[in-house]
């Protein structure tokens, strides 16, 4: 007879460490102690010299779903991030970062809306910035292209993805944006899919003097530049008009017409292109 072969988890849930013995463990934790229990946990230990892969081996010892891997020389974020998405088997993707802290029941949530909503391909959550500094940092309930254009309005660990989405249309992370590989990667997901937010507090995002967006600042905002560019290349060919396109990213400009009818021409609800109309767009 042959063997039944398992059947795939709901989620895969992906994330990359490097040096975070400090924080790591909680950061498991909080996955292994989430409400729905259906998911892979695939950890890629990027060439730590810490004793970041020691802690994941102790877990995964505990846990079969921990899926562990050691990569003995330091690759990178980005191309830690595809090599997680080639491991990954679950109809759904959670991103998870090693130093934050998923609240118990962010995958009971998230899942719920994204089988009631098969228009969503990605769906963010708002966070709760603490340790260094403390605030609550919310982003609408459905995001736009004008929005990507004003910066990442997608909160990375705490996003998770239609997996059959990034397979469908070969996506992948985009190894010239090291430290800015989120933010380019959702300016051209949203071209494929609508990238949705739950409007309450799911992650609790860590800031310590460490982080990319501390250590990398000024890289960080040259990369997105470019990634702001790229997305006006994306809606026009027009020079003239994507620099109309991208001095609407000063408060109050309001477009002409006719750069809103080509950003509406990628809203496909109704709603939401009237209200991006009417919020942006000259009479």
């Amino acid at each position: 007879m042959p063997q039944k072969t398992k059947s795939c988890p709901k989620v895969s849930v992906l994330m990359p460490a490097y040096n975070s013995e400090k924080y790591i463990g909680e950061a498991i934790e909080s996955i292994l102690n989430q409400t729905f229990t259906d998911f892979e946990f695939i950890i890629i230990n990027d060439g730590s010299t810490d004793n970041t892969a020691k802690i994941v081996r102790k877990y995964a010892k505990k846990d079969k779903r921990i899926k562990f891997v050691d990569n003995k020389k330091n690759k990178g974020v980005t191309k830690t991030r595809n090599e997680l998405l080639k491991l990954a088997k679950g109809e759904y993707i959670a991103c998870m970062d090693s130093d934050d802290i998923s609240l118990p029941t962010r995958f009971e949530k998230q899942i719920k809306y994204m089988n009631e909503h098969p228009e969503c391909g990605v769906l963010g959550t708002w966070y709760e910035v603490f340790d260094k500094q403390n605030y609550i940092s919310r982003f609408a309930s459905k995001i736009t292209i004008l929005k990507l254009l004003h910066g990442c309005a997608v909160c990375n660990p705490s996003a998770m993805i239609r997996k059959s989405v990034i397979d469908r249309n070969n996506l992948e992370y985009n190894n010239n944006f090291n430290w800015c590989e989120d933010y380019e990667f959702w300016s051209r997901m949203i071209f494929f899919t609508e990238i949705h937010t739950l409007q309450s507090v799911l992650l609790k995002y860590r800031w310590h003097n460490t982080n990319i967006s501390v250590e990398h600042a000024k890289k960080q905002d040259e990369l997105a530049n470019i990634v702001k560019q790229n997305i006006v290349n994306r809606l026009t060919d027009d020079k003239d008009q994507q620099r109309l396109l991208l001095s609407s990213l000063k408060p109050g400009f309001l477009l002409p017409k006719w750069s809103g009818r080509i950003i509406c021409l990628f809203i496909p609800k109704r709603q939401i292109r009237h209200n991006f109309r009417e919020k942006y767009v000259k009479d």
